[in-house]
């Protein structure tokens, strides 16, 4: 017997004029909304363009998706950050908006050989199975980068720079 779970997200728009809105949900904090990413100008008053959202939405799930994977096969994560990028073209010959290209870069750390062989293989499992790719008929690119390191090691080096730092 085949085992099926369901979860419902639920949200709400809030339109406040113009191209801007209010995200809003039971379970989170809002997020403004402003110019989508093909704006001339771009979303410049600190809103988040619904693709940004989209993208950051592929990296959040990715981070999921690996640490689940991870657990199951007893891989160690002792460190991981990521980011993403989004191609969004349009204006083609159907008129519509596309994304081309999505790419995760993944930067893991793992206690051994072993576990990083696992991490890599867990990684090369994720685009046709996780979403959007599964849903938006879009299969994200996920290109990590997996590091040993000694297992006694619990601290976060620090980066070499402030690209990934929030």
């Amino acid at each position: 017997m085949t085992s099926v779970s369901i979860t419902e997200y639920e949200t709400r728009l809030y339109w406040q004029g113009e191209r801007g809105a209010v995200l809003t949900s039971d379970h989170a904090p809002s997020v403004p909304i402003g110019l989508p990413l093909s704006a001339p100008d771009g979303a410049q008053d600190g809103r988040w363009a619904p693709e940004a959202l989209l993208v950051g939405a592929v990296e959040g799930r990715t981070l999921h998706a690996f640490l689940d994977g991870a657990r199951e096969v007893g891989v160690n994560v002792l460190f991981y950050q990521s980011s993403a990028m989004a191609r969004l073209v349009s204006g083609g010959p159907t008129g519509t908006a596309q994304f081309t290209d999505l790419i995760v870069r993944p930067h893991v750390a793992v206690g051994s050989v072993r576990e990083a062989e696992q991490a890599r293989a867990l990684f090369a499992e994720l685009p046709e199975r996780c979403f959007p790719g599964s849903v938006l008929h879009l299969t994200p690119r996920i290109e990590p980068v997996v590091e040993v390191w000694a297992t006694r090691q619990h601290a976060r080096p620090a980066p070499e720079s402030d690209a990934f730092a929030p």
